[in-house]
């Protein structure tokens, strides 16, 4: 029997006591039991025994189960039984009872309970209850079954609420999602197709019907046509941040993506060039591209929202985060209050990747897999004869948390709506990559150092605990891992939602916890509370922390610490903002004095950067425009030079009108850029290949060019301005290049004798190449005369081929 008696007891429904008594153990890797918490108390002199409900995580042959209780707002408990069956698997749900036997837990019973009501998933908030030797047993077990009692009674009023709304009584709920103090379900019956849910603690519930596509469009016009499709930037035009479209496509106002500037005194897009949007489709969970949703929602409160499954469970979090950083930071304004929030996540509707949907009358969907984090789509939407693809984020590379974009699911677009952040660079090989990380990382704690590597809470950090937990020389330095910031509440929703994550993490979660194991090699730790932060870098360990741009966040702390030992590493894994500390810290050097996070200190650290990125380079970028072949091509997300560079990137500006619009300007299908030349249009529209004909005389042959090139085609005219052209056999094919008026005003100047550009060797294609001269890369008068004249005999030639 256990001595302990006097002790604060927290009860919960997963945790349930035997009506003799029970325990809830926390043992080490070998099984022997650490500490206790009791559940109930043996009076009588039997054996001490505990039943408790959770999933296994893994299973050896020596009959050792490690199992994992789940706890809400506690620590995950995680316990070795002994006596286990090979007919056990991990990731099965169990009730087990065990019983001590010489410190280890004997299991005595195992039952498979996938049941609605006992989901370790979705464990009722723990309540504190005074345990010690006077308290009643009777009085413990019904403080369970309370708990159990209580959850009935949230789906008997879940049930009430689908009955007061339909007049329907028969209801099946499956196990309910919790989320924040809500029981969620979701309802597909009875031809409702909706989402109820109840407040654990008003006990008041809701039901939210999802709207159906038999809406009719406002103002819609009997004549409209079938091709209307228009494309207004509300954010990430000419920059990154506050991604939003204004799309109209049809009779319809779609608004695609609702984010947020990091910081600022306009951290909102341009939603006063909205008017009454019929429906919002949302890319991903990062925050500029979502952040502003629930404001947009309580502007638009009747507007659809519908995004793919990873992204809401996703959202849930980045947002709840993004209120936290709101009402705690005075750099912040305050956008939207918890209500806002709650009432936008439970009216996020989801759809599938990979299936065309309706939600409007005529309007074709489609969720497109993006390959940049977990839920993450490109959005395809057709009505009538225009399309348009808007990409969000994406990256054509496979990481460890997703697999990349496949170029063959992209459908061709009239319009392509495409992220430019790397459209000025090549990624070096990833895989190259992840491994120097990972060197440079094992040098530091190898000689009793610290690394801190700054990541994305969503995305970048779970790959990086990847690389970690997988790490063959990670396995055997065994150096302690730890996890703070967002990161963990991210990966939890990561380790909720496996089945969304690519094959191989699904396999290895069926043999061991992919993520977080703090018995694991090496261990992976997640920090419950700041006061253990101190602790986390007191001895050798690397801490993966948010943000990844030290902009805020756990990682900043650790940051402050760091840089002053000449023992610690900070090691950025990807995008900083040009603006960021991040970036500032990359231009560090040893012995470097600067004030970071309000304090003036001596850089001593190693700061390195590698390049782990979630977007699609040049070459990824091109080929996803490639595939699209958009008739207008639409550059977004990057900075000017990343959108200017990949403007230019191979022959882009020759089969697609382009644009870089500002925030407000109004791109209109078949409407042409100012810049574009009206011969590079004529590429655009007119045909490249058309028959002639060959008339032969008896002093010569004719070649006969079509009436309609001839009329339409302005590249026609450019050919035969002096009505003279240079012929040239290629093979059997014949070449034929027009003499320009440039090219005869060039040999008429090289011929007068006189030393004049014509005749210089700085003198290329109409410009002056000298360095030197005043007319340094302007084009010049081959007649024109300077006092950096070179001469350079050389004979006029026509070139071969001549940029129309």
């Amino acid at each position: 029997m256990f001595k302990e008696r006097n002790i604060k007891l927290r009860v919960h429904v997963i945790i349930q006591a035997l009506s003799n008594g029970g325990v809830v153990p926390a043992t080490d890797s070998n099984g022997l039991i650490s500490s206790l918490q009791i559940v109930g108390i043996n009076e009588s002199g039997d054996a001490d025994s505990c039943k408790f409900l959770g999933r296994v995580v893994e299973y050896s042959k020596a009959g050792r189960i490690l199992f994992k209780i789940t706890r809400p707002g506690e620590k995950t408990l995680r316990i070795t039984l002994i006596g286990g069956s090979p007919s056990i698997k991990p990731g099965q749900l169990l009730e087990v009872s065990a019983v001590l036997n010489c410190q280890q837990l004997q299991i005595i019973q195992v039952e498979n309970t996938e049941i609605e009501l006992d989901d370790v998933e979705n464990a009722l908030k723990p309540i504190d209850i005074e345990v010690n030797a006077a308290t009643p047993l009777p009085e413990l077990v019904n403080a369970v079954n309370q708990l159990k009692n209580k959850k009935l009674e949230f789906v008997a009023q879940a049930k009430a609420a689908l009955e007061n709304h339909t007049g329907i009584a028969q209801w099946n709920l499956a196990t309910p999602v919790k989320r924040g103090k809500f029981f969620e379900w979701e309802v597909d019956q009875h031809g409702l197709n909706a989402r109820v849910r109840v407040n654990e603690h008003t006990g008041i519930a809701q039901v939210w019907e999802f709207s159906t596509n038999n809406q009719i469009p406002l103002e819609l016009e009997p004549d409209l046509e079938q091709d209307k499709l228009s494309v207004t930037p509300l954010g990430a035009a000419r920059g990154i941040g506050a991604s939003c479209f204004r799309v109209l496509i049809g009779p319809y106002e779609i608004v695609l993506d609702a984010g947020t500037r990091p910081k600022g005194d306009k951290p909102l897009p341009a939603f006063e060039y909205l008017r009454n949007p019929n429906l919002i489709l949302i890319s991903h969970a990062h925050q500029d591209h979502i952040g502003a949703l629930p404001t947009f929602h309580k502007m638009f409160p009747a507007c659809p929202m519908i995004c793919t499954v990873g992204t809401r469970q996703i959202a849930d979090v980045m947002l709840t985060d993004c209120l936290k950083i709101q009402q705690h930071n005075e750099d912040f304004q305050e956008l939207f209050d918890e209500n806002d929030l709650n009432q936008t996540i439970f009216q996020l509707q989801t759809k599938p990747v990979g299936v065309d949907f309706e939600p409007l009358p005529g309007l074709k969907v489609r969720f497109i897999h993006a390959g940049h984090i977990l839920g993450a789509a490109c959005i395809y939407i057709r009505y009538g004869e225009r399309s348009l693809l808007y990409t969000g984020d994406y990256n054509t590379s496979n990481s460890r948390t997703t697999d990349g974009l496949r170029l063959a699911d992209l459908p061709e677009a009239d319009m392509l709506i495409t992220e430019s952040t790397y459209g000025a660079d090549n990624h070096p090989n990833r895989k190259t990559q992840e491994q120097e990380l990972l060197k440079a990382v094992a040098e530091v704690v190898s000689k009793g150092g610290n690394v801190l590597i700054p990541a994305f809470a969503l995305g970048r950090a779970q790959e990086i605990i990847l690389a970690i937990r997988t790490s063959a020389l990670f396995h055997k330095l065994n150096i302690p891992v730890y996890v703070d910031g967002l990161v963990r509440a991210v990966t939890d929703v990561f380790i909720e939602n496996i089945n969304l994550l690519p094959a191989s993490i699904q396999n290895f979660a069926l043999q061991s916890e992919p993520f977080f194991n703090p018995d694991s090699h090496p261990p992976i730790i997640p920090i419950a509370h700041p006061k253990e932060r101190p602790l986390a870098i007191a001895k050798p360990s690397v801490i993966i922390a948010s943000s990844g741009m030290l902009s805020g966040g756990a990682s900043v702390y650790y940051a402050t610490t760091l840089l002053e030992r000449d023992n610690a590493a900070v090691f950025i894994s990807g995008y900083t903002d040009e603006e960021s500390p991040g970036r500032f810290l990359q231009g560090l050097q040893q012995g470097d004095e600067i004030e970071f996070n309000n304090k003036k200190l001596v850089v001593k650290a190693d700061i390195r950067r590698f390049n782990l990125s979630g977007h699609a380079d040049k070459v990824g970028l091109t080929q996803v425009i490639n595939r699209v072949n958009p008739k207008h091509l639409i550059l977004i997300h990057g900075s000017m030079n990343a959108l200017h560079e990949l403007s230019r990137a191979s022959d882009l500006k020759a089969k697609h009108l382009i644009h870089i619009p500002n925030v407000g300007e109004v791109i209109e299908y078949g409407t042409v850029p100012e810049q574009v030349s009206p011969l590079q249009l004529a590429k655009l529209h007119h045909k490249t290949e058309f028959e002639v004909k060959i008339a032969a005389e008896y002093d010569g042959a004719w070649i006969k060019i079509p009436a309609d090139i001839i009329d339409t085609d302005p590249r026609w005219h450019h050919f035969s301005e002096t009505g003279m052209l240079k012929a040239k056999w290629d093979g059997i094919a014949l070449k034929l290049i027009p003499i320009m008026q440039h090219h005869l005003n060039v040999e008429a100047a090289a011929l007068s004798g006189v030393d004049c550009c014509a005749t210089c060797k700085f003198f290329q294609k109409k410009c002056c190449t000298s360095p030197d001269s005043p007319l340094y890369e302007l084009q010049v008068d081959p007649h024109g005369k300077c006092l950096e004249f070179v001469s350079e005999n050389k004979e006029v030639e026509i070139p071969d081929t001549e940029v129309i």
